[in-house]
């Protein structure tokens, strides 16, 4: 694996962990503000065939991340609202867009 999906792995389970350690949380943005969310964001375009594999499995609010690093916001803030409508939303929209993305 490459350094930076090596990096991407990383953070994607460090964020991962402190979404399910604080699943129960009754202010979704709690998700949001954590260093590896942030980092995770940073990572640019190139993070988002890595992020798509993951949603594509349904974890955590990916959508979120998409929506700051493409800009897209068709799909609302990926944090409330009905978050499987929001997936199922980014992989349409991933089906659609794929080939134009950095690899």
């Amino acid at each position: 694996m490459s350094a930076p999906g090596a990096r991407f792995d990383a953070l994607a389970e460090e964020w991962e962990r402190h979404c399910a350690e604080h699943r129960e949380s009754s202010n979704p943005y709690v998700f949001l503000e954590h260093p590896s969310f942030d980092a995770l964001v940073a990572l640019g375009r190139p993070a988002v065939p890595l992020i798509m594999e993951r949603y594509r499995a349904g974890s955590v609010f990916w959508g979120a991340a998409l929506r700051r690093i493409t800009g897209v916001t068709t799909f609302g803030d990926g944090v409330v609202g009905n978050l499987e409508a929001n997936r199922q939303g980014w992989l349409k929209w991933w089906s659609e867009n794929e080939a134009a993305e950095p690899r």
